[in-house]
């Protein structure tokens, strides 16, 4: 089985694009995601006020929307929809906007999804797509962003998950064409420059706005280098592993050196 959701909700032009394209790949496809727009959710779970779960028609299809966040859905998904059956993956997306850098990889709700999945022991894909979010594209505009969608899906299904990958993140840049070529990067630290605007309100009090502005100095060979500048499509492998033996080392060390001390 295939769990499809989301940060943008389940009627989202990007989640029924990603439902479309893994259609008639061998595997029962499911939809569970938010009732709503979810972004920036990143890791949230709903601790102190109930969950509900609406069943809702998707391009025809079944689909429930949950009355929480992307994690939210993921849990009822494995721990109450569909306990008694094998997830195999969790798709996440095809959201609406990138999600690049480690600043999106810390609030995307989106690449959430796909590590929540993963902490609860299923392989998890975030699919993000850079594109204006002025307005709400249709469905047609994720068409050639599904071709690759699909495509990675089924080599997945058919020969595995990437040894050492628990989490792939996927983004495209706004236009795929013929020579758009799939890049695997490290995900660059963050591509904005970023600063505060300070505002007073009609009664004089101070108030603030935090913004960035996307940097003219991003790394070659990155994930958002590779989207933003190449105009090509980055996967990202994601491991879980919580922490290198280069820092587990070195803090060690470090902690020896304290014990010396107190």
């Amino acid at each position: 089985m295939l769990v499809i959701t989301n940060d943008d909700g389940v009627r989202s032009p990007g989640l029924l694009a990603l439902f479309r394209s893994v259609q008639g790949l061998g595997e029962e496809v499911e939809v569970v995601g938010p009732n709503g727009p979810q972004s920036a959710a990143g890791m949230s779970i709903t601790f102190y006020k109930p969950l509900r779960i609406e069943r809702v028609a998707l391009d025809g299809v079944r689909a429930y929307a949950v009355t929480g966040s992307p994690t939210d859905s993921v849990f009822l998904a494995r721990y109450k929809l569909f306990k008694s059956k094998e997830i195999k993956l969790v798709l996440s997306g095809i959201n609406l906007g990138e999600n690049l850098t480690l600043q999106s990889y810390y609030t995307s709700g989106t690449v959430s999804a796909a590590l929540a999945a993963a902490l609860n022991g299923i392989k998890g894909i975030a699919f993000s797509m850079l594109m204006d979010t002025s307005r709400e594209p249709p469905v047609e505009a994720f068409d050639d962003a599904a071709r690759y969608t699909r495509a990675i899906v089924k080599e997945v299904l058919r020969q595995g998950f990437p040894e050492g990958a628990d989490v792939l993140s996927v983004n495209f840049p706004n236009h795929i064409g013929p020579h758009t070529r799939i890049r695997v990067t490290p995900m660059a630290r963050t591509m904005f420059d970023e600063f505060v605007l300070e505002r007073r309100d009609p009664r004089g009090n101070k108030y603030y706005w935090l913004g960035g502005r996307i940097s003219k100095n991003l790394r070659e060979g990155t994930d958002v280098h590779t989207v933003l500048v190449e105009h090509n499509i980055s996967v990202t492998p994601i491991s879980m592993s919580s922490g290198s033996e280069q820092a587990l080392r070195s803090t060690t060390e470090l902690i020896g050196q304290i014990m010396t001390e107190v």
